[in-house]
């Protein structure tokens, strides 16, 4: 597979959070789920939080986590809002 092929499938997106900016590439294919559990993980947020991804062009919406990023037409270098609602009882 040539390089070009391989990033058709790719993007790279923006992360937002109050630990600061995370800038990293994800298959298209890939639910808001797996990049809520990438966030959890690169930044080390408590596992057992409550988290959501907002696009930043839409704040007021937050992303299903069982939707993937290309249904939400989401491109290179969008940047998304990670928000920790607190620790699930």
């Amino acid at each position: 597979m040539q390089e070009h092929e391989k990033n058709e499938h790719r993007v790279t997106i923006i992360i937002e959070t109050t630990f600061g900016i995370w800038e990293h590439p994800f298959e298209k294919t890939n639910k808001i789920h797996d990049v809520i559990q990438a966030v959890i993980e690169h930044f080390g947020y408590a596992a057992n939080g409550n988290y959501e991804l907002r696009l930043a062009r839409e704040p007021h919406h937050a992303l299903d986590p069982q939707r993937t990023l290309e249904s939400y037409h989401i491109v290179n270098r969008d940047v998304l809002i990670f928000t920790d609602l607190g620790v699930a009882v």
